[in-house]
């Protein structure tokens, strides 16, 4: 797992009743080199000067020398809530320093989301998004990465553990596989965590697979921007797994991905899991015009190229986005003066929408340089944009090659592995198409 430096390390009370919890977390805590000792348990007791502490702690300034400050936000081990009705936690709110986030005791207590329905076909149309629906899965709350561009990369103060990972795959992944017949590879990306960098103490992948054994052909995405990935080489079941991966060119990891190492770790990463039989796929996402982003972004696809042969490339530009966001989460000084000016005068035009801060044209003309890249390499590999527009595809489809009413990507429902989809009577469409049949 990662070399975390957490500046504090914090236990909920409960995770002492499993002894299969506390075994993996003492696996957690051996890799970092962390005694069981300096773990504080948050009992409702400690609870108000636990939440103080963790309010206070991060970020460190200044950093530690020789640390990534990523790596120091604390780790709160705790179990997820699995039970039907959770009990209220205002009562323990009430207990807190005035303020107190409910947010931070659902997540202390394990009142994290456990599965969502991502991209239904109604919303995606409302929105003028075209994906797959899919149904997401994840253990976690928080990443070790730091991406200036994601809400908990910026500003997540500490990472929760989910430890009961037997009963959510028996309480969760189960019952949710077994309810959604048409999804067929189901993704582990929740929460804005990256669990993968947590492997192969955690063993949550080991389980994933091993639960998706027990129905005739059901994959799992794991969907992370990280180097770590030696441990697949002697796991169970891995033929079961999918890798993708956000990526992005040296420049961009430099500038705006603090943990995550540099853009080629990733691809490396994605090689020895090409190595260990997982299939690999990449999306360009998100997308930033960062400073020289041309050579940049082309040294790295020849290079992903060169070490790897991906199933699927998508691209998505830096989008969900304001101008003003844009300025205040990325800044603008690294950014291509030529596409920050862009921006600034599309805003009337984007406002409000969903692709901002970049127009329409500027987004194609980027996306046309990727493809044009992608295929100076490589002619075969399949391309998309991801969660972009239906206007977008009309636009691009062609350049693409692929359908976007039905189209291979990375990580949909059913992308099975080996290029191909895995549809069914009762779900065949992509949001592009009003519906699923």
């Amino acid at each position: 797992m990662y070399p975390l430096t957490p500046l504090k390390v914090y236990m909920l009370d409960r995770v002492q009743d499993d002894p299969r919890c506390v075994a993996r977390m003492e696996r957690i805590l051996g890799a970092l080199g962390i005694p069981t000792s300096d773990v504080v348990c948050i009992t409702e007791q400690s609870l108000p000067q636990v939440v103080t502490e963790l309010k206070e702690l991060w970020p460190p300034d200044p950093v530690p020398e020789g640390q990534v400050r990523s790596f120091t936000r604390p780790l709160v081990f705790t179990t997820i809530d699995l039970s039907f009705h959770r009990p209220d936690l205002e009562p323990l709110r009430k207990l807190c320093p005035e303020g107190t986030s409910l947010g931070v005791l659902k997540n202390i207590y394990g009142h994290m989301v456990t599965a969502i329905d991502q991209h239904p076909h109604t919303r995606d149309q409302q929105d003028n998004c075209v994906c797959w629906p899919t149904y997401n899965f994840g253990t976690m709350v928080g990443c070790p990465h730091g991406c200036q561009y994601c809400g908990a990369g910026r500003g997540g103060k500490f990472i929760t553990v989910g430890l009961n990972l037997e009963d959510y795959m028996a309480k969760v992944v189960g019952p949710v596989i077994e309810a959604n017949p048409w999804n067929k590879v189901f993704r582990m990306i929740l929460s804005g965590a990256d669990l993968i960098t947590f492997e192969p103490e955690y063993g949550l992948h080991e389980l994933y697979a091993r639960k998706l054994t027990d129905y005739d052909g059901r994959y799992g995405h794991f969907h992370t921007a990280s180097w770590n990935t030696a441990w697949l080489a002697d796991m169970p079941h891995r033929d079961r797994l999918v890798g993708v991966w956000s990526t992005t060119c040296e420049a961009n990891a430099s500038a705006f991905e603090p943990g995550t190492g540099k853009a080629i770790d990733r691809i490396n990463g994605a090689r020895l899991a090409q190595d260990a039989g997982v299939p690999v796929r990449y999306k360009f996402k998100p997308i930033i015009p960062i400073r020289n982003w041309r050579d940049s972004y082309a040294d790295i696809i020849k290079q992903m190229l060169e070490r790897t042969r991906p199933e699927s490339i998508g691209f998505c530009l830096f989008i969900w986005n304001t101008f003003d966001s844009m300025e205040k989460t990325l800044g603008l000084d690294q950014l291509d003066p030529d596409y920050v000016e862009a921006a600034r005068t599309a805003t009337p035009e984007t406002t409000g929408k969903r692709t901002g801060p970049f127009p329409h044209n500027v987004r194609a003309e980027i996306y046309r340089f990727f493809i044009e890249q992608v295929r100076r390499w490589d002619k075969d590999t399949l391309l998309y944009v991801s969660t972009e527009t239906r206007d977008m595809w009309d636009e691009l489809a062609d350049e693409l090659g692929q359908d976007p009413r039905c189209y291979v990507c990375a990580c949909s429902s059913v992308a099975v592995p080996g290029k191909r989809l895995a549809l069914s009577p009762g779900f065949r469409y992509s949001t592009y198409h009003p519906t699923p049949l």
